[in-house]
């Protein structure tokens, strides 16, 4: 960090000096911008060392800060890419320029894009590619859905992913529907969410698998009824985007129940791939539940519905192929650094 310091003070003083003013009103910001200085100086010998032609942060929260501060120091241009949570809503600080600099922003959600495009005006190039999921290994075959009504989860346990509301509404339903529920993830809500089985009485009807590996994930959406989905939005801005279970899921023809509380409603088209309810609504989910176990003939052509949305939408060849494209060229050549002063 020093010999940049001394080398180019005339950049990287006013760059680093303008990114902690749009700090300073959040300390989660103003600490992370503070603390990855020294990385940002690192990479920025590694690319002139080995003469890498650009820079790309997977993160457009201090990853992406720290590829605008190469870009400042090298020359180079740099690219994002956006997701959600802690990178696009928890802090905004910095942010707008970042875009504005940036060669492109690829944004995995269009809910993402969108803001990003409000709130970085018309200089910046904001692209939604969507991740996707591997077909050929999530290919749909081999459905053979359990006799009896079979919810699935799949996550981190932690309070943005809403599985307390999953079991809250396996609660709620009336016990001769002998639903069962499978939570797959680990994280630190699980001692809760096991309290709170055992508090519902539905303990001998939820399994916590911890994680498990994509072959044993695949044998288990073969035998699911739906995928169930209820993420919530934290008050510090912590969200989901689309989940890539649910597109997993999707891809082998389960139908998803979620809520309408981050990117989903760009995946699940109410009543043919799915549906939505309001976030927080145990009752909502158990009375859905209600009606589609009354029908599965109906949850299966959502599934077939589901899978074909995702074969048109979220197939990852595709969708990296552009993202190489961008990353190959096809965007504009980086603003000039007196524009983003």
């Amino acid at each position: 960090m020093i010999g940049w310091l001394i080398r180019k003070p005339h950049v990287l003083l006013p760059a680093w000096g303008r990114m902690l003013w749009a700090s300073r009103r959040s300390a989660y910001a103003l600490i992370g911008h503070l603390a990855y200085l020294p990385a940002a100086a690192r990479i920025a010998t590694q690319v002139e060392r080995e003469r890498l032609d650009q820079v790309h942060a997977a993160w457009a929260h201090f990853p992406g800060s720290v590829a605008f501060l190469v870009a400042r120091l090298t020359g180079r241009p740099f690219s994002m890419s956006a997701h959600a949570g802690s990178d696009l809503y928890r802090t905004q600080a910095f942010l707008a320029e970042k875009a504005r600099a940036a060669r492109f922003t690829a944004t995995c959600v269009a809910r993402n894009a969108d803001m990003l495009r409000a709130l970085a005006g018309p200089d910046a190039r904001v692209e939604c590619v969507y991740h996707g999921v591997d077909l050929g290994r999530f290919d749909g075959m081999g459905r053979a859905r359990d006799p009896e009504p079979l919810l699935v989860t799949v996550g981190r346990l932690v309070p943005a992913k809403g599985f307390d509301l999953a079991i809250e509404a396996l609660g709620l339903l009336p016990e001769e529907s002998r639903a069962k529920l499978v939570v797959v993830g680990e994280g630190p809500e699980r001692a809760r969410l096991e309290a709170l089985a055992r508090a519902a009485h539905v303990e001998s009807r939820v399994t916590f698998t911890g994680p498990l590996p994509q072959r044993e994930l695949v044998g288990l959406y073969r035998r699911a009824w739906l995928l169930l989905a209820p993420s919530r939005v934290l008050a510090n801005g912590r969200r989901d985007g689309i989940p890539n279970v649910t597109i997993e899921a999707m891809a082998m023809g389960v139908p998803v129940l979620g809520t309408a509380a981050g990117g989903l409603e760009e995946a699940i088209t109410t009543g043919e791939t799915g549906l939505l309810v309001p976030p927080d609504d145990a009752r909502a989910l158990a009375d859905t539940l209600k009606r589609w176990f009354a029908d599965p003939a109906g949850l299966e052509r959502m599934g077939e519905q589901a899978r074909r949305l995702v074969k048109d939408r979220f197939d990852a060849a595709r969708n990296f192929e552009r993202l190489f494209e961008l990353l190959d060229g096809d965007a504009p050549a980086p603003i000039a650094e007196e524009r983003t002063a």
